[in-house]
């Protein structure tokens, strides 16, 4: 079998051998174990060093929360049938959850976990069953007083940045966009703006008049990054903002998103399921099955010392990549082996 990947850890545990290749040319090739441990060439380790790592837990004070999520609920209507009511599909468990100004919480699990829908239904893209969602102390249902701001300040980040791009608008339309509501802000002011956001995540130059289709994946997400952080927002929901990107170009923009955050001090939902990215951002995590929360926590405490057997058998399917003195990565698994999981 030929496996085709940009996962790393994955391409440690179930290959013999690897061949990395760069601008269509094969630089070095070589047993998967003996390759990684010990690279020869100076991209493969390039690409070892841009795999996500721990970084040193932050100092994050105490605050009231920007977000809090009270028993939320969410139905997905079912199936309709001649002359028979549909029973809906309950995919949100009341689910309870506070987020701090700065913070970054991180919502794993498996596919169909509930993870995707949390975030659109606390976005507001979703209407929730039944529940609470306050933005800063006030309610956030349609005519509610907290209700605006919360939309102005409440910003997404999508999966696939090309599918959530209007591929008509240029560049510097899609990002200026979300300036359309500042009131008193003249359209020079915009158009500096947009310039200033475009120059911080990366894309300065001529980039404000090309269009979707004409730039990479790694541009197009920092494209939309910089669409939902335009206005400056206290709250983001990043829903598997990586998960389509190459190690190095994921690496660039997790350090960006990094940067940005620490700039402009958003909080964060982060929705992803690779525990490697959400080992390297995330303060807090939440762990989801079945549209429950099972687990949350630290993010040290919820990686080292795992309470509930679903996260720790979570942790366990991922190996992890451990640096080694000759430059390169081994396998290591962090609990038990795939082994023990399926006995």
């Amino acid at each position: 079998m030929l496996l085709i990947s940009h996962d790393l850890p994955m391409v440690a545990r179930y290959t013999d051998r690897v061949v990395v290749m760069q601008h269509g040319a094969v630089v070095e090739a070589g047993p998967t174990a003996q390759l990684l441990a010990a690279p020869q060439q100076d991209y493969t380790r390039k690409l070892l060093e841009a795999i996500p790592r721990r970084h040193a837990t932050r100092p994050l004070e105490d605050e009231a929360p920007v977000v809090a999520v009270r028993n939320l609920v969410f139905d997905y209507p079912g199936k309709r049938k001649l002359f028979v009511k549909p029973a809906p599909k309950r995919v949100l468990h009341g689910i309870d959850l506070e987020i701090r100004p700065r913070e970054v919480v991180a919502v794993v699990g498996g596919s169909g976990s509930g993870k995707t829908t949390l975030g659109r239904a606390i976005a507001g893209l979703l209407q929730p069953t039944s529940g609470d969602i306050q933005f800063k102390g006030q309610p956030t249902t349609p005519g509610a007083a907290g209700w605006k701001d919360f939309r102005l300040n409440c910003q997404m980040v999508f999966q696939d940045p090309y599918s959530s791009l209007n591929p008509r608008m240029t560049i510097g339309r899609l990002v200026g966009e979300g300036l359309r509501l500042v009131p008193g802000m003249s359209n020079d002011d915009k158009r500096a703006r947009t310039a200033k956001m475009l120059l911080e995540v990366g894309l300065a130059g001529n980039y404000a008049e090309r269009y979707a289709h004409e730039l990479s994946g790694g541009q197009r997400q920092r494209v939309a990054i910089a669409r939902a952080l335009i206005r400056h927002p206290s709250f983001v929901i990043a829903d598997e903002p990586v998960s389509a990107l190459d190690v190095t170009v994921r690496a660039q923009v997790l350090e960006l998103f990094a940067e940005l955050q620490d700039r402009y001090g958003f909080s964060c939902l982060f929705i992803s399921h690779d525990l490697g990215v959400v080992e390297q951002v995330a303060d807090r995590v939440i762990v989801m099955q079945a549209g429950k929360i099972i687990e949350q926590g630290t993010r040290d405490a919820v990686f080292d010392q795992p309470q509930h057997a679903y996260t720790r058998k979570l942790l366990s399917a991922i190996p992890a990549l451990t640096p080694t003195d000759s430059g390169g990565v081994q396998l290591k698994w962090r609990f038990e082996s795939p082994s023990l999981l399926m006995e």
